[in-house]
């Protein structure tokens, strides 16, 4: 989460640790966090120690011997196990701040590469040691017709060698390239400028090149170069605030047999972070649109409700995204991608019981072919029709469907990640749980109930202790399902009192769950053999 503006606190002051600590309490007990002791555990020790002027001693040696239970001869290049839960953090601590946090005034991060937490404010406003100050919305970023636009400077070379200036040209060219692959982003190319001898030195000038090419975004970089490897820094600016909002660094091995490759890996990683559904420049602009009502939003702000949506699987935010893409459609019937995401919606009216509609999937199968015939090459709609088959149990359907998806863009994370969370549900396990990896090591920014697939996997696999763990990832106490494979788990381990108060919950959460538990459970096992292993589980009640 980048924070426009932001401003440190002062660690020394009593006023400013009482904020600090009263954020981290709604931090901890969100939903985000809700399902992960060990993550609370181990973000309230790095706050705690931080704020007590002990941020020295937060050492990966120090962290595991008081957190993880290490001994002495702990050795983290054997036992990754802080930096691992330390990368979790970061991410649910993202997921927290895209979500139930977007407005909070107060910022903890913990940077990549250390353990010392963040603590920032949100404007440049001075605190007032009784209360934080109400917090200026954010200036929305102006989109272009239906997307975000983004035009792409050349990488520059750190060396005069001829050869090293080549691959960065080439590689500025290429990342355009894939970045033109997603359909929600429109790409502006550098050379309608003409000129292209310029330099990004302060935001004055990265606001210039963004009103002259009429971009959202800008990304750059440098290469530098030393012995075999090449050291990439990749950067991006919000054209209107010339505000760095993301950099990363990537090292590409130089003496490769196979350069090209080594090239295309990083491209896809970059282009993950920025571009998929939950990359940086959707979350910058949802950020700056959040606070607008339903009728005041564009259709690609409907379309980001719809995402933010997703991340919860939340009825509060099931509500406006449906009114909003109601709404778009209405206003540009012609918009595919509108059309693909209002059919998700329908699906899951019907089969998470998100609301009363009447022949809900029928709708939602409905848009989904709407979607593919405004598109057919929009990636997005074919994930909708590859949902309408697996709703419908079509598990061919569903496999034709999804590797559609997939040959349109394998750089899209997310979709690339449903699309393997798709056919795990399917009972295909092998290749969804490989495009669930890929999907992660393009993005590790990924709703918390993509942890279903894990579950179940572990589950047909009778490896309970295992599924249980992987059922702390899926954060979502107020969706009927995570109750409900709590409750499988507890019965299959012969533990009925647990396994009663978990369906207790599952009746709370949906109502009708008993009388209707064959249509609920088709709704997402769609392999015969894992529901059945489901249904004579819930029998032993």
């Amino acid at each position: 989460m980048k924070v426009a503006n932001g401003k440190n606190l002062d660690l020394n002051n009593q006023q400013h640790q009482i904020l600090i600590r009263e954020q981290l309490e709604r931090i901890v007990e969100s939903s985000v966090f809700e399902q992960s002791p060990k993550m609370k555990e181990l973000l309230s020790y790095l706050v705690d120690q931080t704020l007590q002027g002990n941020g020295d001693r937060l050492k990966q040696f120090t962290i595991a011997i008081e957190i993880f239970d290490r001994d002495a001869d702990f050795d983290h290049q054997s036992d990754p196990i802080v930096r691992i839960q330390a990368g979790r953090v970061r991410r649910s601590l993202d997921t927290y701040y895209f979500t139930e946090g977007a407005n909070d005034a107060l910022y903890i991060s913990v940077p990549k590469g250390r353990y010392v937490p963040s603590f920032k404010l949100r404007s440049e406003q001075d605190l007032n040691p009784q209360a934080i100050a109400p917090v200026a919305e954010p200036a929305e970023i102006e989109s272009l017709g239906l997307n975000p636009s983004i035009t792409v400077l050349p990488f520059l070379s750190l060396a005069d060698d001829n050869q090293q200036q080549f691959f960065a040209d080439g590689f500025g060219e290429e990342l355009a390239t894939e970045l033109s692959r997603f359909d929600t982003l429109n790409v502006v190319s550098m050379y309608a400028m003409g000129d292209t001898s310029f330099d990004i030195n302060t935001a004055a000038d990265i606001n210039q090149i963004g009103k002259q090419l009429k971009v959202s975004f800008i990304t750059s970089g440098t290469m530098r170069a030393l012995n075999n490897q090449m050291r990439i820094h990749a950067r991006l600016y919000r054209a209107d605030t010339g505000q760095q909002v993301w950099a990363e660094k990537y090292t590409c091995d130089m003496s490769t047999d196979d350069l090209f490759e080594a090239q295309d890996q990083i491209i896809a990683e970059i282009v993950a972070e920025l571009a998929s559904s939950f990359g940086i420049i959707h979350r910058e602009i949802y950020q700056s649109c959040n606070h607008k009502k339903v009728e005041q939003l564009s259709t690609y702000e409907a379309t980001l409700r719809y995402r933010h949506y997703l991340m919860t699987l939340g009825k509060e935010q099931y509500q406006p995204a449906l009114q909003a893409l109601q709404k778009a459609t209405q206003q540009e019937p012609e918009y595919a991608l509108a059309w693909a995401m209002l059919a998700i919606l329908y699906f899951d009216a019907d089969k998470l019981a998100m609301a009363d509609i009447a022949k809900a999937s029928e709708l939602g199968f409905e848009c989904a072919r709407k979607a593919v015939e405004l598109d057919t090459n929009n990636q997005e709609c074919q994930m909708a029709l590859a949902m309408g088959y697996l709703s419908r149990g079509d598990q061919a359907g569903l496999i034709e469907a999804v590797n559609k998806v997939i040959a349109l863009n394998p750089n899209a994370a997310y979709q690339v990640g449903l699309a393997g969370w798709a056919l795990c549900l399917a009972g295909e396990f092998k290749q969804g749980r490989e495009l669930l990896a890929n999907s992660k090591a393009l993005n590790p920014f990924r709703p918390p109930w993509f942890a279903l697939a894990d579950i179940l996997y572990f589950y047909a696999e009778q490896d309970f202790e295992q599924a249980f763990k992987a059922l702390d990832q899926f954060s979502l106490s107020t969706l009927y399902w995570q109750p409900l494979l709590r409750c499988v788990l507890h019965l299959e381990k012969g533990e009925f009192a647990q396994a009663k108060a978990a369906y207790l919950k599952v009746l709370e959460l949906c109502p009708d769950f008993k009388q209707r538990r064959e249509h609920y459970l088709s709704a997402y096992l769609v392999c015969p053999n894992l529901k059945q292993q489901v249904i004579s589980a819930l029998d032993k009640l």
